[in-house]
């Protein structure tokens, strides 16, 4: 581990195959962020679950956690990344399902570095690149889909309640004038 800050329970590492595995492995929930300098270096909560994968991950390769463990992973980042005459576009998403599909797919160096946006939401920023654009399209159509799809659910049951509401003010006033009528 390259540092382990045990007040915070915090674990930082510059693997970008630890990253993929830790995704994988359902703990981008514990991710506190990312943060890029040259390379980007990863940081998580050291929950049970995230050390043990990374255990495991420093036990198979020979207790390193750095770049070095990653096979060709970063030869297209200094390619195009850090041997780029301009300064590199960026895509920000706060979709986990983007974040995803993106690490599964190879992208994991990619990821630029996390924020926390006006509404207190974590976002993601990835260097530009067709795929990850491609990704991010195809996703935030779905999470669209299901947006609306919840919208007209709920839509259902306010019409249900509101009938509800309609039908109970008749029993009342039916229960009322039987009520007066007894009289």
């Amino acid at each position: 581990m390259e540092q382990q800050n045990t007040d915070l329970k915090v674990i930082t590492f510059e693997s970008a195959t630890l990253f993929e595995k830790l995704v994988k492995g359902n703990q981008l929930k514990n991710l506190k962020g990312v943060k890029s300098k040259q390379y980007p270096t990863y940081c998580f909560n050291a929950t049970e679950n995230v050390m043990s994968i990374v255990s495991d991950f420093m036990v198979r390769h020979n207790m390193k956690c750095d770049r070095t463990v990653d096979d060709n992973t970063w030869e297209a980042f200094d390619k195009n990344i850090l041997g780029a005459e301009t300064k590199p576009n960026v895509i920000v998403t706060r979709n986990l399902r983007v974040v995803k599909r993106a690490v599964s797919e190879g992208y994991v160096y990619m990821l630029m570095r996390t924020c926390v946006d006006r509404h207190k939401k974590k976002t993601f920023v990835f260097y530009a690149n067709e795929r990850i654009a491609e990704i991010k399209a195809e996703e935030d159509l779905e999470s669209q889909k299901r947006y609306e799809q919840k919208i007209k659910e709920n839509a259902h049951t306010i019409n249900l309640d509101e009938n509800k509401k309609k039908s109970d003010i008749q029993m009342s006033k039916l229960i009322k004038k039987a009520m007066e009528e007894k009289k």
